[in-house]
């Protein structure tokens, strides 16, 4: 298939290498206004494949797409896309495209409908339905739920491995559902509790174990007796509590501060971290046998901009819409352009990040559509700076010079809402005038700081 200068190589995202066996290739329909086909997964054939309202390949109720909108065509090392001179066009990573070769995790808007292409190898099919913990249907996902599954059918202990905000909490609560504990869950965060309270924390005390014990304290270890006990950031662990802990591993002994007994315990630790255990064992700030009894079972959790088509279902599970009777999906509520935008986003605290920016929209819409202008600065300008000129609306003929933006910029405080306002225009605009005046986002910053 031949292509033309608006060939678009998707940026940042992982290639799957030319020439891969058994890779299938899947579209997930994020957003679609079908309801018969939204939140679907669809495998592509290995051959031209059409897309469209009257298609002979797949065919979308959206009335914003073409009887014929674009082809698909699938090989083991991508997915070439060619547009059919489509009446809205068609986009890619946020930017209108009429050939491009695709890859794993690519972003695409057609009409009202957004999808994200997956190289899927078909493994973890098992315990592939989503739960209210673990959603999402890629294989990520899948294989999240599957290792959650394994390490809960087992006696062992867990290490939840995965950057900040990635689901390892959910996670954490999977395994103990599924374990059917009869005991509680119960967490300790121990990156925020002081090293001089952490062994009575941990452990408990007694009546007198120092100055102010004037009652006696379970401790978290006892709380969590015949059920799950999760401590986050094991890292922070500090050392000397470091081999107490590896004995309440191996011996299923507690000794609280003060006292003069062993208590016996039978608890499930699942511990969790965003930090290189392997590296802090090596320099000596981890006991290796520790770290040996936690890995017993290993679950690794990935990031957001890793498994983009699980993005929308994530924000239902941490955030859902309700109007007190029944929930409406993000997908439904974000409009076409904002839902790409989200999905774009690489999100580099994962969930927590996430949540925080749709609850800031969710109160800036009130009852209406989530839109562009409800989204946070960095989304906005991931998907409008990256459009070309062609895309530009005619208000470009009445551009301001660079000074006049500076100007605005200085008065306002570098707020793109004041800015858009005083010159009558959407903040996409203004985001498309600082591009072509050199204004880079480095010096919009420093008038929000002045």
């Amino acid at each position: 298939m031949d292509h033309d200068s608006t060939t678009t190589i998707t940026p940042d995202l992982p290639k799957v290498a030319a020439g891969a066996r058994g890779v299938l290739w899947r579209m997930h329909l994020v957003k679609c206004p079908d309801s018969a086909h939204a939140g679907r997964a669809v495998t592509l054939p290995m051959a031209p494949w059409t897309i469209g309202r009257k298609a002979a390949g797949l065919q979308l109720d959206d009335p914003a797409l073409s009887r014929d909108h674009l082809q698909l065509h699938a090989d083991p090392g991508g997915v070439w896309l060619r547009d059919l001179d489509s009446r809205n066009g068609t986009w890619s990573a946020g930017q209108p495209v009429k050939h491009a070769r695709l890859g794993d995790g690519a972003v695409l808007r057609l009409g009202g409908t957004v999808a994200v292409l997956e190289a899927d190898s078909g493994t973890a099919m098992a315990h592939a339905e989503p739960t209210p913990n673990q959603p999402g249907r890629t294989e990520r996902a899948r294989l999240a739920r599957f290792e959650v599954a394994l390490a809960a059918a087992q006696p062992m202990h867990v290490l939840l491995v995965g950057e900040t905000g990635t689901g390892k909490e959910h996670a954490a609560a999977e395994i103990h559902r599924l374990s059917q504990r009869t005991g509680p869950l119960v967490r300790l965060n121990v990156a925020a509790v002081p090293s001089e309270l952490f062994e009575s924390e941990l452990f408990g005390h007694v009546v007198g174990a120092f100055t102010g014990a004037t009652s006696a304290r379970m401790g978290r270890v006892r709380e969590a007796n015949h059920g799950t006990l999760v401590l986050d950031e094991i890292g922070e662990l500090p050392a000397h509590l470091q081999p107490k802990l590896l004995r309440v591993l191996e011996e299923n002994l507690v000794r609280p501060v003060g006292g003069s007994a062993d208590l016996r315990v039978d608890v499930r630790f699942v511990a969790s971290t965003n930090a290189d255990l392997d590296a802090l064992a090596q320099s000596g700030k981890f006991r290796r046998d520790l770290l040996a009894r936690l890995r017993s079972n290993i679950v690794r959790l990935a990031t957001l901009c890793a498994r983009r088509a699980d993005v929308l279902a994530l924000a239902d599970a941490v955030l859902p819409l309700t109007d007190g009777r029944r929930a409406t999906p993000w997908a439904v509520r974000l409009t076409p352009e904002a839902a790409e935008a989200v999905v774009l986003c690489n999100w580099p605290d994962n969930l927590r990040s996430l949540r925080a920016a749709l609850s800031r929209a969710k109160a800036l819409a009130g009852a209406q559509p989530v839109g562009m202008e409800h989204l946070p600065d960095d989304l906005v300008r991931k998907v409008v700076l990256a459009r070309p000129e062609a895309t530009l609306t005619p208000t470009e003929a009445r551009r301001p010079p660079p000074d006049y933006l500076r100007d605005a910029l200085r008065r306002h405080r570098g707020r793109m809402e004041d800015v858009a306002k005083e010159f009558g225009v959407h903040r996409r605009q203004v985001y498309r005038w600082l591009t072509y005046a050199g204004i880079a986002p480095e010096e919009v910053e420093a008038f929000r700081g002045s």
